[in-house]
Formats: C-alpha cells, structure tokens, sequence
C-alpha cells in the first residue's frame, strides 16, 4: 500500500496540529463609562433662525405652479433627477391627489401644471 507524500516529508512531520477554533485578530472595545449624562445624549434642536433646506419636491411643486408649467427638462434640472425619476415624482403628487394638468407648446415639448384650485 503506498504511503501518503505529506506524512513522509520532514516540513509536514515538523509542524504542530492546527487549533481548529481562531481567536479574532481585534481586541475587544473597552467599556464606556457609566458617568455620563443622559443630557449629552439628548437630540440638538435647530435654532429658529437657521432655515431648513427646500426639498426637491418643494422645488417641483414651485415649477409646476407657474401659469405656463414646467416642461420636463426644467424638472430635471431644478432636481438633478433622471428622467425617471421626474416621472414618478408626478406619478406620486397625483396620487396624493393633486391634479395635474399637460400640453404640448408649438415645439412639441410637454409641460405640466397643477390645475387651478377652486
């Protein structure tokens, strides 16, 4: 019966067995400690002064409400969406039930608009 090639070299002999479970290379995090305030953990209010930062919807609203609309490439680039995306920010202010209303200009580019609210 011929004999295995690994057990017969010296090197193979020589090491020592494998432990089979590793430790991990990190050492474990310290402990916080336990003195700290529960205040410092409390969420930081804005002032009243410091506006909030318009949203892209809020800036695809403001087109649409023009009197002429806003063609689709306005959309894009108020928003910096793809066209796509523009789309379904219309899909989802007509389900929220805004109506919105489309015509074709002389050049054949689409514009929307929200209808008049009675």
């Amino acid at each position: 019966m011929p004999k295995s090639r690994k057990a017969n070299t010296p090197k193979a002999a020589a090491q020592p067995a494998r432990k089979t479970a590793r430790k991990s290379a990190k050492p474990p995090k310290p402990q916080r400690p336990a003195t700290k305030a529960a205040s410092s953990r409390a969420p930081k209010r804005r002032s009243p002064a410091a506006a909030a930062r318009p949203s892209k919807k809020a800036a695809i609203l403001n087109l649409l409400q023009r009197p002429d609309g806003a063609a689709i490439g306005d959309l894009i680039a108020a928003t910096g969406w793809q066209v796509h995306s523009v789309r379904a920010a219309l899909t989802g202010l007509r389900k929220e039930g805004k109506e919105l209303l489309h015509d074709k200009d002389a050049a054949g580019i689409t514009h929307y608009r929200l209808a008049a609210e009675a």
